[in-house]
């Protein structure tokens, strides 16, 4: 599957391309230094009707990925931003990553989305 490129602003870019429902995704890690939001906008996608829903994780030293979401998922279409509560920095981690989880995916197409992503706001 093609993942276009996405032109970069003052945060970092993502994509991510989906080929089935359900399929988790993870975004490139980012230093994270304050206990703020993070913050993910959804600026683009490809096919109509799907969305993903994301949350955040901190990255371990050994690369490993923890759920710092305490539960809170957000739903992501195109145009919609969301500053995503995480407990990365409280939990003492100083990377952090999104999981974007696809639905309503089309079988033959996939789909793809793309945008910015802050760790820090």
């Amino acid at each position: 599957m093609y993942t276009a490129p996405v032109i970069s602003k003052a945060g970092d870019t993502f994509g991510v391309a989906f080929s089935v429902d359900g399929q988790e995704k993870y975004t490139e890690r980012q230093n994270k230094t304050t206990s703020s939001s993070v913050n993910m906008e959804c600026t683009d996608k490809d096919i109509d009707g799907s969305y993903y829903y994301a949350s955040v994780h901190a990255v371990n030293a050994a690369g490993t990925r923890i759920d710092v979401s305490h539960g809170y998922e957000y739903y992501f279409d195109v145009n919609e931003s969301h500053n995503m509560l995480n407990w990365v920095y409280e939990e003492h981690y100083n990377m952090a990553c999104v999981k974007c989880q696809g639905y309503s995916v089309d079988d033959y197409h996939g789909a793809w989305f793309g945008g910015y992503w802050y760790a820090d706001i």
